[in-house]
């Protein structure tokens, strides 16, 4: 898309979906981008930014980890590095620190993720981790942004005599304190602060007795603050000493930001990638939140938006918790036009904006909110003719601007264009209007231009018909309640209901009787004949959705069923073999007690221990014969199973280990009924065998 006029985005609330975007944002430099969103002109870069944004989407929706994009803003800061002689503090340097570890982490993730991410792989792939940069700064600078001591030797010796000093102050000064308490010179608050010098509040008229330099006086004038003589040789001391601090301190933080010099390009790089990534999770966070995902974006020329919603409206409906009803509609190379008919407030304008504003945002590289199996393509062009557009300032009417933007749309159309446009036609006598908007519809055919056009027209619904590659489509509307359903359907014209509305806001019958009576019967016929065909219609559509589901429920009811059954027919299997075991455990533990009894009983040991081996030796043939079964049983399962679908009347079959030969009679279950001769018999499957013929 060229380029689409700013007055266009504002009919389709474009600006709103940016301001969202920009809402989401971290840092202004991001949201600078998100105001700035724009069309993609270059189809690739278009494809490279909707993947990179569905990647994030994807790990949002999946809640996978990523790392979290706050970050300083620091490009004032990585600015004044790269210039030569520069000095940066060392409260700059913590966010220069901070921003690179975050551009280290992310740098990190985006290359081990290189497989599954690869559109988001690409903004590191140039990139490498810095690990100087952070244990440089990390080597001076204190985590509360102070100058560690190891900065310098001579950091350290000014630090040492510093401390030293103010020790030696302070024993000095509460010295001096104590004794001026005692003879109650002092005032309650008796320490303050003054240009960095510590001073004692002494009561005025005592001033005399305190020696000592004056650096105040209250305003009420009963307090004067002064500086004991006794510690001003050591404060001054102290004040030089931090000076020679701060001067090592600038030193120091000179040296670093020369050292860090040759890195500033490295910084601007990894303040671009996160403004990058805050402005991408930003566009992700909002496609999750309406559901958006990336449709296939086409190389022909396709508009096929499946289950699609209005953005805007479907988080607005979502925040009231109301439904918001999805649209499906599509245009191809031969059905490109779709002219659409129905009443007032069914749903035909919010219909234009939910494709005019998904086109727009897919080709600013934002995520829509259609199915995923929606397929959408890269228009040169598109034009935009919604509501009314009278222009007080250049003194036209709005049918005169309604023609402007025919005139424009016109000479720009091709087969690379999306034209959507409202009620085109109207604004003047309906008749010559109808007649404009007819031959506005040939030129839109013949140059094959995509779009979707409202109307109320009968002939341009009846010459929709005609033309090769238009359609009518209508909004339904529920005809006993009145109200629209903003469902469109494919196939017919809809009607305007008219008269229907009126009657439903109470305007006088009489009135609305008078109205038929002065417009052609034709018309009349012709738009009862179309609200009976989608009345019919959507009848039939609700017959068929009630059968569908009926059927539905059925299939499921009928697999609940099985389920259920089947739960029930092993939970009942089980309980029968642990009751099995529990008695055979019982049994066990009966014999045993007698053992036990006997044992305690009988002098003649030897006899309850034969009696104990003998009942083990009993049990463990039974176990034997009971698996002996298990297998027959199993095969012979598997040999009726094998044998029972070959058998039928008049089968000629024999009993095991005989030679006579039988015709089969009848099967019922697993017994076979069986003529030798005159003699007749009943024998299981599985004592049989077939004899070929």
């Amino acid at each position: 898309m060229h380029s689409i006029d700013p007055e266009s985005l504002d009919l389709i609330e474009f600006p709103k979906i940016k301001k969202y975007v920009a809402d989401l944002c971290y840092s202004e430099a991001a949201v600078h981008k998100a105001k700035e969103i724009s069309v993609y002109i270059n189809r690739e870069s278009l494809i490279t930014e909707l993947n990179r944004v569905f990647e994030l989407k994807t790990i949002i929706s999946s809640e996978s980890y990523f790392p979290d994009i706050q970050y300083p803003d620091f490009r004032k800061e990585a600015a004044m590095l790269s210039l030569e002689g520069s000095m940066l503090t060392e409260e700059q340097f913590l966010i220069i620190k901070s921003a690179v570890e975050l551009a280290n982490t992310l740098i990190r993730f985006l290359k081990s993720n290189k497989l599954k991410f690869p559109f988001l792989y690409q903004l590191a792939e140039q990139l490498e981790d810095n690990k100087f940069v952070i244990g440089e700064i990390d080597r001076i600078v204190d985590f509360d942004g102070s100058i560690k001591n190891s900065a310098s030797k001579e950091l350290q010796k000014i630090r040492k005599n510093l401390s030293e000093k103010k020790r030696e102050s302070d024993a000095k000064f509460y010295r001096y304190i104590g004794e001026l308490r005692k003879h109650g010179f002092l005032r309650e608050n008796e320490e303050s602060f003054f240009n960095g010098r510590r001073t004692l509040a002494v009561l005025v008229e005592h001033k005399s007795e305190v020696g000592g330099f004056v650096h105040s006086k209250s305003e009420s004038g009963k307090t004067i603050f002064i500086e004991p003589g006794a510690t001003i040789a050591i404060n001054n001391d102290i004040a030089e000493l931090e000076i020679d601090e701060r001067r090592e301190i600038n030193r120091i933080l000179r040296e670093l930001s020369e050292t860090l010099r040759p890195h500033a390009p490295a910084l601007k790089h990894f303040m671009d990638l996160l403004v990058e990534i805050d402005f991408l999770k930003a566009k992700a966070v909002f496609a999750h939140r309406i559901n958006g995902t990336l449709p296939v974006v086409s190389e022909a020329y396709e508009l096929t938006l499946n289950k699609a919603f209005h953005p805007i409206l479907f988080l607005q409906n979502k925040e009231q918790k109301k439904i918001t009803v999805p649209l499906t509609i599509s245009l191809t190379n031969e059905q490109h036009l779709m002219v659409i008919s129905g009443p007032n407030a069914g749903g035909k304008s919010i219909t234009l904006k939910t494709v005019g504003l998904l086109q727009v945002m897919l080709q600013s590289g934002l995520l829509v909110s259609v199915a995923e199996n929606s397929v959408m393509s890269f228009f040169d062009h598109l034009l935009v003719d919604i509501g009314d557009t009278q222009s007080i300032e250049h003194e036209l009417s709005t049918y005169s601007a309604r023609l402007k933007n025919m005139k424009h749309t016109l000479e720009t159309v091709n087969n690379k264009a999306l034209v959507l446009m409202d009620e085109f036609g109207s604004g003047t006598d309906p008749e010559l209007g109808g007649a404009m908007a007819e031959v506005v519809l040939e030129e839109l055919v013949a140059s094959k231009t995509f779009g979707i056009i409202t109307t109320h027209y009968s002939n341009v619904k009846l010459l929709a018909n005609k033309l090769e590659g238009v359609a009518n489509g209508s909004m339904l509307f529920d005809v006993e309640t009145l109200q629209p359903k903003y469902i469109l359907t494919v196939g017919e014209p809809g009607s305007s209901y008219t008269f229907e509305v009126a009657e439903r806001v109470g305007f006088p019958k009489n009135l609305i009787e008078r109205a038929k009576l002065k417009i052609n019967n034709d018309k009349i016929d012709l738009n009862k004949l179309l609200a009976e065909v989608q009345q019919q219609k959507t009848k039939l559509n609700e017959a068929i959705e009630r059968t569908e589901h009926g059927e539905f429920m059925s299939k499921i009811s009928k697999e609940k069923y099985e389920v259920l059954f089947s739960n029930w027919r092993d939970k009942t299997e089980r309980d029968r073999e642990r009751k099995i075991e529990l008695a055979r455990l019982a049994d066990y533990g009966q014999k045993y007690l007698r053992l036990l009894e006997e044992w305690n009983r009988n002098e003649d040991r030897k006899f309850v221990i034969k009696r104990f081996i003998d009942g083990i030796t009993t049990e463990t043939n039974k176990r034997k014969d009971l698996a002996k079964q298990n297998k027959l049983d199993t095969f012979a399962e598997k040999k009726v199973a094998r044998l029972k679908p070959l058998l039928k009347a008049g089968s000629r079959v024999k009993i095991l280990n005989s030679s006579e030969i039988g015709i089969v009679e009848s099967i019922k279950d697993e017994k076979v009924h069986i003529t030798f001769g005159i003699l007749k018999m009943s024998v299981n499957i599985h004592h049989l065998e077939l004899v070929k013929e």
